[in-house]
């Protein structure tokens, strides 16, 4: 221990004499430390951190899929739900929920909170109890009653923790529930933009529906069972339900994944991504300061040498060194976790909210073991192999060289040489690696989502049952709203649709079709197709263009039985047949249809996703729940807005405000993981880059200090600046390609890891690995010229005296 301190004490002041040395490789090192801790923090919050319920571990998501969704996971019906729940023996509890928004009504302007039906099964389930009340009851369920459990944020931000908040009455889309329970702080289902949970409560109809899917449901496994043996469950109570069932089930599929997978597992690849490059970044930091060292090292051979002659041992020396380089780490740990406080926030701020715990993000005691782990393997990792160099110099040579001749061993520079070429390859696997990203983001930014999204607004409107009990009702509504809207100045169109384009997820819906003429497919092997119900001027409002056939027009009421489809279903089931006139049999019933139109491709959820076949039905006839309004304006859409709804609120104050947003706005939001993800990996790969460069300018310089009196030679023999020039310009050149050619190989091994990540673009990308591999070299070039420019300025007789 004693000989420790008085390492730690030594090393104290060799810091200290080095004050300009130990600031650039502090600063090197806390920026890789730093953007570690970031992305580290930000995975163990997301990825690793257990989600909020007892027994985490044994919680599943169930999923079902049908031959006509192509083996893609799907949710279930009520009756196959309620099947799984009875026939199951490895699952201890299942439960049930759909989506639902609940227009909350009181003081101030109405507000559209998320929230889900829930089956009571779902307390078992999740094993939480509330903070305050209770949950609501299997007969509560049953019976449909009006109760409501919030979460912790709503009953803090709205109504200010008030203790006195059972038993009050929420009006939730004009109905009054009585509040019976208030979850725990961070605690929502499935995520904590989750406010409001009501009873789910099947109707007769739902329970024998098996054709009716609407069902996320979650399950937790009997102690004991792993989940592979509930997957396997799953499988075969699929196939006695496909049995048992062949109209409606035949060919279904069951399985299961962890709920915790199941909620991360697409956001997984980003991150590990981003891991990957800020190790990268770290790794060519490591690097610089392994160079930093070796050159300060050069400079104290002859107190090494002093030192081991008077008995200290090479292993001495190593820790000697060693000690100094952790420190010097730790002291890079510490102004990285400066780094990480600042930065943690505010990417967490930038990340979708629907990311588990990102809001909750935080540098807690993981982190911080983390970063002194990390800093002190960086300085053993930056630290050896200077420090074995310098142990292991000849003791004769270096009291006879003294400082001096220190530098002119070989190995240093060579050592030198293989740091710059390794850190050349890391940035180019990096800058290729953020390249692909950046270009998929450009592709993806450039898709066309099939309408004009310039001026355009979305309002999804939900309305309440209970002022709005049926179809007629609701038409009335949302034909005052289209004369209201129609009549502001600055609206150039309005119309109705349900879902919007880029509006709620939950609202996009298909259904299975047939076509007139042809077999009969049984149903569940009939193809899918989104369906959009539109007033008549949706499609001008919109902006899509009209293919062939005609769009609806006010004839098209209650009783029409017309339908307009899209190109993609158009390709796909009429090639080389004119589909107008043509007829289409919707849904289970069968409902006959007549094509009157075909109309373009619009993508509905995100741009990333295929075009679906679609086709659109007439509102006035299939008024169902809600509509959203869609509003072209002339001018700017946001500052509109608050114009839009002080009109729509004149005809029900009570319809929430908070889902109308410009699409534009829409638009942009559904890109951020794409967005993030190539602005962080380009600054990353920047910095990882100016790092690089910052090695080879180091290391160069080394270079020509090192090789002082053999310059001079040259020069006193005759050899030209420009020779000069171009020898150490060669060297640079050298290292650099030695380093893309490394790197070129590792970029083409590793890219495909990038793939999930990717759009338009392939891991392969050729115009992406040519311009890199052609700009890195040079770049190199660049930070090598004042180096070498430097060299050719040796006057020859000084190098030679100082000899």
């Amino acid at each position: 221990m004693d000989t420790l301190r008085q390492d730690l004490l030594y090393g104290l002041r060799v810091l200290r004499r080095k004050p300009g040395f130990t600031l650039v490789a502090s600063l090197t090192l806390a920026l890789g430390i730093g953007a570690n801790t970031t992305i580290f923090s930000l995975i163990d919050n997301v990825l690793l951190r257990p989600l909020p319920y007892p027994q985490a571990d044994r919680l599943l998501s169930l999923w079902t899929s049908y031959p006509a969704s192509n083996g893609q996971p799907d949710i279930f019906s009520p009756p196959n739900y309620l099947d799984v729940a009875a026939r199951s023996r490895t699952l201890d509890a299942v439960g049930a929920s759909t989506q639902m928004n609940f227009a909350l009504a009181g003081a101030g302007q109405p507000e559209n909170i998320a929230g889900l039906r829930l089956s009571a099964s779902m307390s078992r389930v999740l094993g939480v109890s509330p903070q305050l009340g209770r949950w609501f009851t299997a007969e509560e369920d049953e019976s449909g009653q009006a109760v409501v459990l919030m979460s912790d944020s709503l009953w803090r931000n709205r109504f200010g923790a008030d203790p006195q908040i059972l038993g009050r009455s929420l009006v939730l889309n004009g109905r009054p529930f009585v509040v019976v329970g208030v979850l725990p702080p961070r605690v929502g289902f499935p995520t904590i933009l989750t406010h409001l949970y009501t009873p789910i409560s099947f109707t007769a109809d739902n329970k024998a529906s098996r054709g009716d899917v609407f069902l996320d449901v979650a399950a937790r496994m009997r102690p004991g069972v792993r989940p592979a043996t509930a997957d396997a469950e799953l499988r075969t109570i699929a196939a006695a339900l496909a049995q048992a069932w062949p109209q409606s089930d035949a060919g279904i599929q069951m399985g299961a994944v962890s709920l915790q997978e199941s909620l991360v597992g697409n956001v997984r690849p980003m991150f590990v991504v981003l891991w990957a490059a800020v190790a990268f970044m770290l790794a060519v930091g490591c690097a610089n300061v392994a160079n930093l060292l070796l050159a300060h090292a050069a400079g104290r051979q002859r107190e090494f040498a002093l030192r081991r002659s008077l008995g200290a041992t090479s292993g001495r020396l190593v820790r000697q060194l060693l000690t100094e380089s952790v420190m010097l780490a730790g002291v890079g740990g510490a102004l990285g976790l400066v780094l990480a406080a600042w930065a943690v926030p505010a990417m967490a701020s930038q990340l979708p909210a629907s990311f588990p715990h990102v809001r909750d993000v935080s540098m807690d005691a993981r982190v911080l073991w983390f970063t002194v782990g990390i800093s002190i393997l960086t300085g053993v990792l930056f630290g050896l192999a200077p420090a074995l160099g310098s142990a292991r110099r000849n003791l004769a040579q270096s009291l006879r060289e003294g400082t001096a001749g220190a530098g002119r061993g070989l190995s240093h520079r060579h050592l030198g040489h293989v740091l710059v070429t390794a850190e050349v390859a890391t940035v180019l696997v990096l800058l290729i690696g953020a390249g692909l990203v950046f270009r998929s983001l450009v592709r993806l930014s450039a898709v066309d989502p099939g309408f004009r999204t310039r001026g355009l607004i979305a309002w999804q409107i939900f309305l309440p049952p209970v002022r709005y009990p049926n179809a007629a009702a609701q038409r009335t509504f949302y034909r005052s709203v289209i004369e209201q809207v129609e009549s502001l100045p600055g609206v150039q169109a309005a119309a109705l649709a349900n879902p919007l384009p880029f509006g709620p997820v939950d609202m996009v819906a298909d259904t299975g079709f047939a076509i007139g003429g042809r077999p009969l497919l049984a149903p569940d092997q009939r193809p899918q197709a989104l369906i959009t119900r539109i007033s008549p001027t949706y499609f001008a409002t919109a902006g899509i263009p009209l293919r062939r056939g005609r769009t609806f027009n006010e004839h098209d009421g209650e009783s029409s039985q017309v339908v307009i489809i899209s190109d993609a279903l158009a390709r796909r089931y009429f090639a080389g047949q004119d589909p107008v006139g043509q007829r289409l049999l919707l849904g289970r019933n069968r409902l006959e249809m007549e094509i009157v139109g075909v109309v373009g491709d619009v993508k509905h959820i995100n741009l990333r996703s295929d075009v679906r076949p679609e086709f659109y039905l007439p509102l006035a006839r299939f008024t169902v729940g809600g509509a959203g309004l869609l509003v072209r304006t002339a001018g700017d859409p946001s500052a509109f807005l608050p114009i839009l709804q002080h009109r729509v609120w004149t005809l029900d104050s009570g319809i929430p405000a908070n889902l109308a947003a410009p699409v534009e706005q829409l638009l942009y939001a559904s890109l951020a993981p794409a967005r993030i993800a190539a602005v962080l990996l380009a600054v990353f790969a920047a910095t990882t880059l100016l790092l690089g460069l910052v090695g080879v300018y180091g290391v160069l310089s080394y270079s020509v200090r090192q090789r002082t009196r053999e310059i001079g030679i040259r020069l006193a023999l005759g050899a030209s600046q420009r020779g000069v020039l171009r020898m150490v310009l060669g060297e640079a050149l050298g290292l650099s390609l030695a380093g893309v050619t490394v790197g070129l190989v590792a970029a083409l091994t590793f890219s495909r890891y990038l793939e999930t990540l990717l759009f338009g673009v392939t891991a392969l990308d050729t115009a992406t690995y040519l311009v890199v591999a052609l700009a890195v070299p040079c770049a190199a070039l660049g930070a090598a010229y004042y180096p070498a420019r430097r060299a050719t300025q040796v006057d020859p007789s000084t190098s030679l005296r100082s000899e």
